[in-house]
């Protein structure tokens, strides 16, 4: 299991190398990405440099400045330390929430933990794909003039699947979403049994799985409620989960309602925060009355405890 879990972490530090290394200026790359040994700022020149260009970049952009001036966009990659959490790398690289949220795809900040590898860029901004026809996508674009994104990212930007936008800014409802204040509890009294990330499995005590939601214990007939705004995606029994609600929400969000007993929604509903969706039971794979409720961000799950308020 400790392979797997290397082999998968390995995989994702492989491509998000591969996309910031792709984004960079062009110019006398780097042959690869600096390591930054610590945070400490009297043991690092690296970091002083890296804090002078971001306060640099700011001035440039917020001041509608010289775009020449502007430094050239590099990144360095920081190996998560016992006693670092998310706010404590936030305060001494002098980044913000979004550079970090979005150049590493975060969920939330409780992904960071020690041994996981962050990328840090010398600027604050947003990395977002290049051809994102979604409105949030092109508002954020909109924002930003093009005379920076072209020296941020090179003559050729226009060619690249990510684009990196100096002093960027994500919204409010996706700020939110990271911090855990975007959805609330889908059940009003229910008491989590199981947690999301790996347990044993509760049919066969020998063996492990990883559990990609919460167990929420409550009697059958429990009024379920939607976590947050959405529409109705399926209704429906689906193998291990049984009757189940999906209800998809903004920027590639979606919730999951395992092992109902009715329903009160169709496919097409759309449904406020709150608004009842079904009600609890004991169908599909489970060894009592509970809710599965899970989380998910385009396929990948998300743990739910970080992201409910």
């Amino acid at each position: 299991m400790k392979n797997q879990k290397h082999n998968i972490s390995t995989v994702l530090i492989t491509i998000s190398a591969a996309i910031i290394l792709s984004i960079g200026s062009g110019e006398a790359r780097e042959p690869a990405i600096p390591e930054l040994k610590s945070l400490a700022l009297h043991k690092n020149p690296l970091l002083k440099e890296f804090r002078k260009d971001i306060r640099q970049s700011v001035f440039i952009v917020r001041g509608r400045r010289e775009a020449d001036k502007l430094p050239r966009l590099r990144f360095c990659r920081y190996r998560v330390k016992s006693g670092d959490t998310f706010w404590k790398i936030l305060s001494r690289s002098n980044l913000d929430i979004d550079t970090i949220m979005t150049v590493n795809d975060l969920s939330n900040p409780g992904q960071v933990s020690k041994g996981k590898v962050l990328f840090l860029p010398n600027m604050r901004g947003v990395l977002m794909p290049n051809k994102g026809k979604k409105n949030s996508h092109l508002r954020l674009r909109r924002a930003v003039p093009d005379r920076y994104i072209v020296r941020a990212n090179g003559k050729n930007s226009e060619n690249k699947k990510f684009i990196f936008l100096p002093c960027g800014k994500i919204s409010r409802l996706q700020r939110s979403l990271f911090l855990g204040t975007g959805f609330m509890s889908p059940v009003k009294h229910g008491r989590k049994t199981s947690g999301f990330g790996t347990r044993k499995d509760p049919f066969r005590s020998r063996r492990y799985q990883f559990h990609r939601g919460i167990d929420l214990a409550c009697p059958i007939g429990t009024p379920i409620r939607a976590a947050r705004n959405g529409r109705v995606s399926f209704k429906g029994y689906r193998g291990g989960y049984g009757r189940l609600v999906v209800i998809k929400h903004e920027h590639s969000y979606q919730t999951m309602y395992g092992h109902l007993s009715r329903y009160r929604v169709r496919p097409g509903d759309y449904v406020k925060a709150g608004d009842i969706i079904a009600y609890s039971g004991n169908t599909g794979r489970t060894t009592g009355p509970h809710l599965h409720f899970e989380v998910r961000r385009g396929n990948r799950a998300v743990n739910p405890g970080h992201l409910m308020r």
